[in-house]
Formats: structure tokens, C-alpha cells, sequence
């Protein structure tokens, strides 16, 4: 975003910055306005549908309570008839029949509510094709799609359904009541049917076009009208309301917005109204679109104003990139305005003084270069000295094999290999064969003085050789331990272990020397050694941080043992790549 800044015209972007600025101001506040219109929309639209609802809610609720004491009343006149399919008294069986045959159709013709009554059990029997009462065996009720609803209930509300009439299909919300004996064994099943019309209107009331929905106490939904339109997810919401009442503002991820409005009854019955968002917010879009139109008016009239504003700070800017792009020309400098004295005056100014210092950089810059040819040439110098080093040693190790001098022979090659993996023509990191290699040299000549003075031993895991660690990371240590550790000493032993440990690499160097005093590491007034170790400290520190180190226990008298942590470096970028470092030569 800030490459804006140093990349467009400064006309431009000072005209196209207070545009964009007044633009959006005006986005914001037709947002907020927008914003507050429609909350405050919705507030006054949910408490209108709030006491809408309750009052039908009331409505609805005295309906539906008359529905279940039908129901309750039905099942204790059943009891009192006492109807007997296995009576063995024809006369008094067909008599009972009727009864209740004439108690069910009477419970329909009382209400215009009910439009059937169908009774479960175990022995049914013929009923008028064309009445309003159908009985059937109590064991097909398990078959019915609504059973699950009452299996583990007394009594239940059925979800809307259709069945079939003399007039066709018919949809019906039902109300079923298991019926038990007075020694409580279930022995039938009375399920009443009611009209949804009936429903839908008393949901409905005087009001047209809305969508609004009926859930009884256990969130099941009974019946419906208009089109509310909601997922399954919200209709989890809406079963995990506690509230008597309230509202809720649901945001759709694949259908619109909609404000949810609802009532529960004593009984926990819930009416729910369901309101598009688009037609709660229509006022406000207008106003928003009315602010916004007015804006835009604002904006177009302002732009001129900038337009002209602008231009007042961009020309002496234009003036001076159009004089600066005339260098290396210092005449034309008198040319400049002299008449600015604000922030484009120090502007001018400052370009006179720097045309004044532009000859003395260019003979700064001439000096440099000679200076770098200088240095040069030094590098190319010193890149040959290692390779007359290479030549001596070697012009020497044949001197001393002519002369029959193998120990000064040996010496010299192993110095040569030493040399060799020491300046690894110039790498930091080298394979932990050569660092191994470079310090059994190092041993072997202190051995060819020493004698069998000296005794050492070395073992490594034999997958570890191809890694990568820092050069002269371990010949150090065990300089220190000849030179320092066995100073005085007629003998002494060494012992180096390398092993793997996770991902890192541990290296343990021990010896049988004086041991090392407690102030080893601090700084000495004259130059006594001690470099080695530090550096080494230091490189590690450097390339690897914590956990990484030089971990060191001696005690004078006692020996000294050096425990070395690395990471597993499979490949010399991986040092970059993980650990930040730049190559440094030592």
C-alpha cells in the first residue's frame, strides 16, 4: 500500500487521496446511518410481532388444551363402556360397539376442528366407510411414520400429515393418547385429527402474508404457514430457546437474512414468526441511498476545488524534477525561483547546496575506486599463499625422506593434510570425516613426540561421518589438552566419542590432564592463548544459539572433560536455510 506513496505522481495522488478520503467518509456514514435505521426498524417491527404473537399464542393454546381434554374425556368414557370384542353376549357386544362408535362420531360432529377420530386395538372392527371414526388393529400402529412420537409418551402431538378422506387427501395435525385399563395395561391407541386449517388460521389470524411456524414443548414443529424457509440449523436454534420470549436476527450462509420472532406458551409451545430482512431494511436502503446521492453531488463539486489546490503544490515540485533531470549541468541552478520562502523554498535551496557538494563526492568517488583496485590486488596476493605453503611442505617432506627422516617426513604430511582441511579453500562447514581426519593428524604428531606417552582413542558412529559441523571445531580442545593439560606431565590420555542423540550430534573429549583453572575463560592482560577455546564458544553461539554449545567440567588436578552439542547438518545450505548465519572466516 505505501509503494503508492513513492511510485504516483504527487498531483495525482494528492487529488486521488482526498477523493478517496471524502468517499469514504461518505460510505461510513451511509453505513451507519443505514445501520442504525434498520436496527432500530427491527426493534420496532419485533416488539409489534411480540405482542401479536402473544396474543394468538393465548388464542391458540385454549384451542389446543380443549383438543387434549376431547382426548382425555374420550379415553375415560371408552373405560366406561367397557367395550368387549370377546363378549360372548352378541346382543350386549353389538350394544357397547355402537357406543362408542356413537361417543367417537359425536367428539367430531362437536367440533369443526376434528375432522376424524382413528382408535387402536387389538380387536377391531367394521365401521362406517363414509363416517368420521376408522378402527384399526392396535399392531398396525407401529407400521404409522408419526409412532416414534408417541412410543415413549402418554400422549403426543403428530407433526402435520395427509390422510385420505371422501374428499381426497387431507392434511391433518394430530393429537394420539395410549389408553389403559384400570389395572394400567395399554390396550389401545386413540388418535384425533385435526383439520391443519384449522391450525393455520388460528396461527395465521387477521394478518396476511406471514410466515410464521408452530413448535410444541419437545421443538418438534407441528405446523407452518407463508414460506419461512429455514435450515435445519436454525431450526436447532430455535429448540434451544429458553426464553418466554425474545427475537433473533439469523444470517443465512446460502439463503437470505430473516428476523426470527417468538412466544412460548405455559405449556412451552412455541409460535415463531419468521420476517425477510429485506423487508424490515427497505427504509433504510432509501435513506442510505438518498445520503449516498447527495454525497456524490458533494464529491464531484469538490473535486474541482482539489483539482485546483492541488496543482498550487505540485508545480514547484514538477519545476524541480524538471531542473534535476538536467544534471551534471551546474549553471542552470541560477535559474531556480527565489521567491518561495515556505517548505518548497528549503527545497530549492537545498538542491543549490547539493550541485555544490556533487564535484567534491565525484573526486571522493574517483579516490575510492583506486583505493578498491588497491585491495584487489591484495586479495589475488593472498590467494596464492596458501598454495606456496602447499609447495614448501611438500618440497620438504621430500627433503627429509632423502635424508632418511621418516618422523620429520610423517610430520610434514601430516601437517600438509592438516593445512589442507584446516583452509578447506575458504569453507566454514566441512564434512565431519575431514574435521575427524584433521584432528587424528594433530594426534599422530604429538604421538610421534610423545611416544607411548601418549595414548588416545577415538570412536564414532559410523553414520555420522557425512555430516557437516564448523572447521577446527575439535583439534582445539585437544591442543589445549597436550599443551596446557599434561604441561609437566610424563604421560597422558585422551579419549573422543562421537554420538547421535535425536537430531543433534554429541562430542565428548576427555583427558587425564591438570585440569583447567576457573578463570580459563576471561580475558587475559597478555597474550597467553586461550583464543581457541572462545572461538570456538563464540562460532557456535553464533551460528547456532541455544541449546547449542561447549559444555566444559574440569577440576585442577582431576582432568578436564568437554561435552560438545551440534545439530545434524546433512547439507551446508541447511545452515542459512535454519539458522540465519552468514560464513564467516576464522
Amino acid at each position: 500500500m505505501f509503494t503508492m506513496f513513492k511510485r504516483v505522481r504527487v498531483g495525482r495522488l494528492f487529488f486521488g487521496s482526498f477523493a478517496v478520503f471524502i468517499a469514504v467518509l461518505l460510505l461510513i456514514s451511509s453505513w451507519i446511518s443505514y445501520s442504525l435505521t434498520s436496527r432500530e426498524l427491527a426493534a420496532n417491527t419485533a416488539n409489534y410481532q411480540q405482542d401479536l404473537l402473544n396474543e394468538l399464542n393465548k388464542r391458540l393454546v385454549t384451542q389446543l388444551n380443549s383438543i387434549e381434554q376431547m382426548s382425555l374425556a374420550a379415553f375415560r368414557n371408552i373405560d366406561t363402556i367397557g367395550f368387549d370384542p370377546m363378549d360372548t353376549d352378541l346382543f350386549e357386544r353389538n350394544r357397547r360397539r355402537k357406543d362408542l362408535s356413537d361417543l367417537l362420531a359425536n367428539i367430531t360432529y362437536s367440533t369443526t376442528m376434528i375432522q376424524s377420530i382413528h382408535l387402536y386395538t387389538e380387536q377391531p372392527f367394521m365401521t362406517d366407510t363414509q363416517g368420521p371414526v376408522r378402527i384399526y388393529d392396535l399392531r398396525q400402529v407401529k407400521d404409522e411414520a408419526w409412532y416414534p412420537d408417541i412410543q415413549n409418551n402418554d400422549f403426543a402431538w403428530i407433526e402435520e400429515r395427509t390422510i385420505q378422506a371422501n374428499r381426497g387427501s387431507i392434511p391433518v395435525i394430530g393429537f394420539a393418547r395410549k389408553l389403559y385399563n384400570n389395572s394400567g395395561i395399554y390396550y389401545g391407541l386413540l388418535l384425533l385429527n385435526v383439520k391443519s386449517s384449522e391450525i393455520q388460521d388460528l396461527i395465521r389470524g387477521e394478518t396476511k402474508g406471514r410466515s410464521r411456524l408452530l413448535f410444541d414443548a419437545s421443538g418438534r414443529k407441528i405446523a407452518a404457514i407463508g414460506n419461512p424457509n429455514l435450515q435445519e440449523s436454525e431450526l436447532e436454534k430455535i429448540k434451544l430457546i429458553k426464553e418466554k420470549s425474545g427475537s433473533l436476527h439469523l444470517t443465512a450462509k446460502q439463503q437470505s437474512e430473516s428476523l426470527l420472532v417468538w412466544s412460548k406458551s405455559p405449556s412451552n409451545w412455541t409460535l415463531v414468526e419468521v420476517t425477510p430482512w429485506k423487508s424490515i431494511i427497505n427504509g433504510s436502503i432509501r435513506l442510505a441511498l438518498i445520503l449516498l446521492t447527495v454525497g456524490l453531488s458533494a464529491i464531484f463539486i469538490a473535486s474541482f476545488v482539489t483539482f485546483f489546490i492541488s496543482r498550487q503544490f505540485t508545480n514547484p515540485i514538477k519545476l524541480l524534477v524538471a531542473y534535476m533531470g538536467k544534471l551534471p549541468d551546474r549553471g542552470l541552478v541560477s535559474d531556480l525561483p527565489m521567491d518561495y520562502t515556505n517548505e518548497f523554498g528549503n527545497l530549492f535551496n537545498g538542491y543549490r547546496k547539493q550541485m555544490e557538494r556533487i564535484d567534491e563526492l565525484l573526486q571522493s568517488l574517483k579516490d575510492q575506486h583506486k583505493r578498491q583496485r588497491d585491495a584487489e590486488i591484495q586479495a589475488l596476493q593472498a590467494m596464492i599463499n596458501p598454495h606456496f605453503l602447499y609447495n614448501t611442505l611438500d618440497q620438504l617432506n621430500w627433503l627429509a625422506i632423502d635424508s632418511g627422516q621418516e618422523k620429520i617426513s610423517k610430520i610434514l604430511s601430516l601437517m600438509g593434510k592438516m593445512f589442507r582441511i584446516g583452509l578447506s579453500n575458504g569453507e566454514t562447514l566441512i564434512p565431519l570425516a575431514d574435521e575427524m581426519t584433521h584432528m587424528d593428524c594433530y594426534l599422530q604428531i604429538q604421538q610421534i613426540r610423545w611416544g607411548e606417552r601418549l595414548t588416545f582413542t577415538i570412536s564414532m558412529d559410523e553414520t555420522a561421518k557425512d555430516l557437516y559441523i564448523p572447521r577446527l571445531t575439535l583439534q582445539p580442545f585437544i591442543e589445549n589438552a597436550i599443551i596446557h593439560g599434561f604441561h609437566g606431565r610424563k604421560t597422558g590420555e585422551i579419549r573422543v566419542s562421537v554420538q547421535l542423540i535425536h537430531s543433534d550430534i554429541e562430542f565428548l573429549i576427555w583427558d587425564n590432564g591438570v585440569g583447567l583453572h576457573p578463570d580459563w575463560h576471561q580475558p587475559k592482560a597478555r597474550k597467553t592463548g586461550g583464543y581457541g577455546l572462545r572461538n570456538v564458544r563464540e562460532r557456535i553461539a553464533a551460528y547456532f544459539g541455544h541449546p547449542y554449545g561447549v559444555h566444559i567440567t574440569s577440576a585442577e588436578g582431576q582432568g578436564t572433560e568437554v561435552k560438545i552439542l551440534l545439530p545434524q547438518i546433512h547439507h551446508k545450505d541447511e545452515v542459512e536455510e535454519r539458522y540465519h548465519v552468514e560464513n564467516t572466516h576464522y
